[in-house]
């Protein structure tokens, strides 16, 4: 009787099973990079419609597929637990991309060592980032999962027995859940500290390897009247350093902790030469020096000079690693979450802060991730548990505002996952009727460790992370972390190399500023745009593809070069892009710039002044807007920029409009540049050949057995560099990116700093926000171009 009444069901079955696979509903939790190829998966090249999946969900209650994509870190999993614990049943779980499957490439002390941590996964599609076609494997692969296994009548009709829906078997700690980094589907390779690395690298022959110093420093006329004034007005707490090495890529002074403000203050309105902006602010943990120093901690302050196109270096040498050092928010408003985030990480204090709570990590969290007796390695610390989601729950929203929580009527939470906010980021707003009154900022949900990574891995294996910091521009972040440790090293690039570097950084400019035209446009209700502009970005990776042979993450620059040379075919491909973009950026403006309702949303919308921007710390297209003239290609420029000709753009009102038509600009000078790249094009190397730094190109290491060894030793120990401090920054597509290198002399950086535009610009987001409608909100936040990895790292 059992069995004729199962078969009766099975017809019912089919069918239910049958409407479900073909229409499920996705609910997205776009974490990091891989959400980038997933939204593509939904434009007009791949048109996820034909899977039925196109019905794209805002709201988990909506929707029966959690899209887990990207990493899930530690500050956000709680969040991801409480979205799938409000899915109706029935409910499946994928999770697309190998940091969420296992953490992929971040074991580190934030992040969950993969999403099967806390959520019964369905689907694992593997990469890093998957391509979009892999979506519709991972879709298909659910599809035949509902399919053949599932018996849905009987729940259907409340009746005991059958079954739908996803897993529900939560891995158990200390039982089911795996420790194993190598991630599902991954078993047949080494485990990490086994047959394919030795652990802690011992017997390695790095340390009797001759590395020649660093680069040094000849001050300039302007350098040596900057010295002299600042001698003569501070005397002995201020003078320039003397201790080997001496860093070779700008002027660096040793400054009395108690007199850091006087002389910031100094440098920024009276000194011969004005450093009207704080570039960066931070901290080094000196307690593990391979030749010990008589200080625990450094602190570091580095200047830009916007009149004087030039930079300078200050450092405070502190006793101990929580010292104390007086606040310079009364300088620098930007300083702020700068002294925040070097107390969170190293433990310093700054006296008369603020707002000294914590900034990335959860208020909850315990130590100072920076410091070097701190654990880096997730791996190494205990499984992730349903216990730390409760212990890491968000904080309430009055908390993030703290006194300002009394300014509104009510508090609104916008985000931490949210169509608008662009990424895992947090705004609180305290409203009176649709007014902000006040706007509170968390941050960190996004926050990788990458700076500490960067402490352990060799200066080549890093450049694949730096991809990752902005996982929209690619290779112009790899630009900003080889340029540093070129400059610390004195290695010269090859014409074609820096060429080369040049285009592929100009089309990773057009690949970020179409999606920022498309995503602008969406967010203000205009839905086609994006399509467009998916269209033309699908164009410039391809060309991508061609010649590094990746799309997001090419990886593909390399200290001294390249990592191989220009495929045949690419400059046909290159030539035929520059001759169809310049009609399509016409059809842009037609469609767009002049519609009075994208005027109406955005003209005098969240303005900001020139000065203003500066104060803040702000770059990029967002303070070109406001009227300053500043883009570093132009006026420090770096690599090949120097032999090519482009113009600035900028507009004067610093609104949503001038931000939309900056980038707008931007756009022709970049493809300006492209087309220059293409015709001038050097030949010779495109690697250098100190093979002291630099891999061999590939046709010499499988040439000669000298050049091979130099491949060996490179690709596995590492060069070492020499010791010292280079800083190097690059206008990418967002702003200023900047990284200062440390080095002990060994095969991996002491200290990897890095500087990013969004931490610095959207800090400054109340100043544009406050005072405005929540719908004004969402055009300013549009309009801005921020991306989380590059605030939070």
């Amino acid at each position: 009787m059992t069995g004729f009444g199962e078969g009766l069901y099975n017809p019912t079955d089919a069918v239910i099973n049958w409407a479900r696979k073909n229409s499920l509903w996705p609910f997205f939790f776009g974490l990091s990079c891989c959400f980038v190829e997933e939204a593509t998966a939904w434009g007009p090249r791949y048109d996820i419609a034909r899977f039925g999946s196109e019905v794209f969900r805002g709201s988990p209650r909506q929707a029966d597929v959690l899209i887990v994509s990207g990493t899930m870190f530690k500050k956000i999993a709680p969040v991801a637990l409480r979205l799938y614990e409000q899915m109706s049943d029935p409910k499946w779980v994928i999770s697309m991309g190998s940091c969420s499957n296992s953490g992929g490439m971040y074991d580190v002390y934030s992040v969950v060592q993969g999403s099967d941590q806390i959520l019964p996964v369905d689907v694992y599609i593997p990469g890093c980032p998957p391509r979009p076609e892999a979506v519709f494997e991972g879709l298909m692969l659910l599809q035949k999962k509902i399919a053949a296994g599932e018996k849905p009548t009987r729940p259907v009709l409340h009746l005991p027995g059958g079954s739908q829906g996803g897993r529900e078997d939560f891995l158990i700690d200390g039982l089911t859940k795996s420790r194993d980094t190598r991630g599902p589907g991954y078993a047949g390779i080494p485990i990490r500290g086994t047959a394919a690395t030795e652990p802690l690298f011992a017997g390695s022959r790095a340390e009797v390897m001759w590395t020649p110093p660093a680069p040094g420093l000849t001050l300039t006329p302007a350098q040596e009247a900057l010295a002299a004034d600042l001698a003569g007005r501070f005397g002995d707490d201020v003078r320039l350093a003397d201790a080997t090495p001496v860093p070779g890529d700008m002027p660096t002074y040793v400054v009395a902790p108690a007199r850091i403000a006087e002389v910031l203050a100094h440098l920024k309105g009276e000194a011969p030469t004005r450093f009207e902006r704080l570039e960066d602010l931070t901290a080094i943990d000196e307690t593990a020096r391979r030749t010990p120093v008589d200080h625990q901690a450094t602190a570091v302050y580095t200047l830009t000079s916007l009149s004087a196109a030039t930079m300078v270096r200050l450092t405070c040498r502190l006793p101990s690693r929580d010292a104390g050092l007086p606040t310079v928010t009364g300088v620098w408003p930007c300083a702020n979450w700068y002294e925040r985030e070097a107390a969170e990480m190293f433990g310093l204090r700054f006296d008369g802060h603020p707002d000294p709570r914590r900034l990335l990590t959860h208020r909850d969290w315990t130590g100072h991730p920076l410091r070097k007796d701190y654990e880096g390695r997730a791996t190494n610390m205990p499984a992730f548990t349903r216990a730390d989601c409760d212990r890491l729950e968000p904080v309430d929203a009055a908390e993030i505002l703290g006194k300002r929580a009394a300014e509104g009527d009510y508090l609104l939470n916008f985000g931490p996952h949210h169509y608008a906010t662009h990424g895992i980021i947090r705004f609180v707003m305290a409203l009176r009727g649709e007014r902000i009154k006040a706007l509170g900022i968390d941050i960190g949900y996004h926050h990788r460790g990458v700076e500490k990574i960067g402490e352990r891995q060799t200066w080549h294996q890093f450049i694949p992370y730096t991809d990752r910091v902005d996982y929209l521009s690619g290779i112009a972040n790899n630009l900003s972390y080889v340029t540093a440790v070129e400059h610390l090293a004195g290695i010269e690039v090859p014409p074609r190399a820096a060429y080369a570097r040049v285009m592929l950084a100009e089309l990773f400019r057009l690949s970020n500023h179409l999606m920022y035209f498309g995503t602008f446009l969406q967010d203000l209700g205009m839905m086609s745009p994006i399509f467009y502009a998916l269209r033309e970005r699908e164009m410039v990776l391809d060309i991508i593809e061609t010649v590094t042979g990746g799309r997001l993450h090419p990886a593909w620059l390399r200290l001294g070069g390249l990592a191989a040379d220009l495929p045949e075919g690419w400059k046909e491909q290159v030539d035929a892009f520059v001759k169809i973009f310049p009609t399509r950026l016409k059809e842009y403006h037609g469609g767009v710039t002049k519609n009075p309702i994208v005027r109406a949303r955005t003209r005098g919308v969240g303005g900001i002044s020139g000065r203003e921007a500066i104060d803040w710390g702000i770059t990029g297209p967002n303070l070109r807007a406001a009227g300053v003239a500043w883009d570093r290609r132009k006026a420090m420029p770096y690599g090949a920029y120097a032999d090519f000709d482009f113009d600035v753009p900028t507009r004067e009102n610093g609104d949503c409009y001038d931000r939309y038509l900056v980038r707008m600009d931007e756009m022709r000078q970049s493809l300006r540049i492209i087309e220059q790249a293409t015709a001038k094009m050097p030949g010779g190397r495109y690697l250098a050949a100190d093979s002291r730094y630099c891999l061999p190109q590939k046709a010499e290491a499988l040439g000669d057995i000298e050049s091979l060894i130099h491949h060996f030793v490179g690709v596995t120990r590492g060069p070492r560099l020499p010791s010292g401090m280079a800083y190097a920054a690059t206008e990418a597509p967002r702003g200023e990116q900047g990284y200062c290198v440390v080095s002990d002399g060994g095969c991996h950086a002491y200290r990897m700093r890095i500087r990013t535009p969004g931490f610095a610009n959207v800090q400054a987001l109340p100043l544009l926000i406050e005072g405005l409608s929540i719908a004004d909100a969402v055009a300013v936040l549009a309009s801005y171009d921020y991306i989380l990895p590059d605030i939070d790292r």
